[in-house]
């Protein structure tokens, strides 16, 4: 894909290992942010804003697990969280029995959506190299396309706070991933990545050079190597030459699962992600997860020349 062309093609579209790092980096920074402004976990953070997006009219608490993807009990917790913090507030409905509740977001809860909102954005800022006008217009772009992954209930406030609504997009597509990977693979997210990018490269790699490529910690590769090399997926290599290295590399039956693995998140891009996106929005966040990783690449490689200047002779 060219920049200067604005278009894109089939690849583009697929949610390589690329894709995946900078979702995390973006997924990690919009939670850093909201935890640096609010004592609300992500559960209640994205109650909250979805009551926001409904309005005035609010969301009838029978419709909120659905709305989330989340359990009765675990939307009973969320709302009294919010209730108590007097971010959201509980009406009784007119119905016959008198039982329909439906929650509604409060001016507080407003109030507190618009300071929250405004971390998430600055630690957008620092995530992404936005001194450079071309990459701020694709930062905002890409707040925009995935404020818009889940539509919000009101047309009144579908331009309001976007980044937050960016954050309940991706916490609805990051958990839409677990599943379907966990169900049509059997093996978890991180596990997933590890084996994916291991059929990237078609050849063996050091465990440390995973958690690199991978933007992944040492401790969460090592986990999931230990997960693949149980199940058959992976083996460890040793080398002669360097006996501290650790290599994992596919096995046959890895390769395997590789293959439901790219047909799983494949299938998984065109149904929650791209088909919910005009192609302007498509274009965007094909550009951001390249820029991300360019720019983190770049920061690395300016520490790791700062670091040489720094070094002294030993005496």
């Amino acid at each position: 894909m060219t920049a200067a062309a604005g278009a894109y093609n089939e690849s583009d579209l697929a949610l390589d290992s690329t894709f995946f790092v900078a979702f995390d980096l973006t997924h990690r920074a919009l939670k850093g942010g909201l935890a640096a402004a609010s004592p609300l976990n992500v559960t209640q953070y994205r109650m909250l804003v979805k009551l926001l997006a409904a309005g005035p009219d609010g969301v009838a608490q029978s419709d909120l697990g659905r709305l989330l993807d989340l359990k009765p009990n675990v939307v009973t917790q969320a709302l009294n969280a919010l209730e108590e913090a007097g971010f959201a507030e509980r009406l009784r409905g007119e119905g016959a029995d008198g039982r329909t509740r439906t929650a509604r977001a409060t001016g507080a809860g407003e109030e507190h959506v618009a300071r929250a909102n405004a971390s998430i954005v600055e630690r957008l800022y620092a995530l992404f190299p936005t001194e450079d006008a071309d990459h701020r217009a694709i930062l905002e772009a890409s707040i925009a396309a995935g404020a818009s992954i889940d539509p919000p209930l009101s047309g009144d406030v579908a331009s309001r706070f976007a980044a937050s609504r960016a954050l309940a997009s991706l916490e609805l597509v990051k958990r839409a991933m677990e599943g379907a990977l966990r169900r049509a693979a059997g093996a978890p997210l991180a596990e997933c990545r590890v084996l994916q990018r291991l059929g990237e490269v078609d050849e063996p790699l050091r465990v440390g050079d995973v958690a690199t490529q991978l933007q992944m910690s040492p401790v969460a590769v090592a986990r999931a190597v230990d997960g693949l090399v149980g199940r058959g997926w992976a083996r460890r290599l040793a080398s002669p030459s360097d006996r501290k290295a650790v290599f994992v590399a596919a096995t046959d039956e890895g390769a395997r699962k590789q293959k439901v693995i790219a047909r799983t998140v494949d299938a998984l891009a065109r149904t929650q992600l791209w088909a919910r996106l005009d192609d302007d929005r498509r274009r965007a966040l094909a550009r951001t997860w390249r820029v991300v990783i360019a720019d983190v690449q770049a920061r690395k490689e300016l520490d790791r020349k700062a670091a040489l200047e720094l070094l002294q002779p030993i005496e």
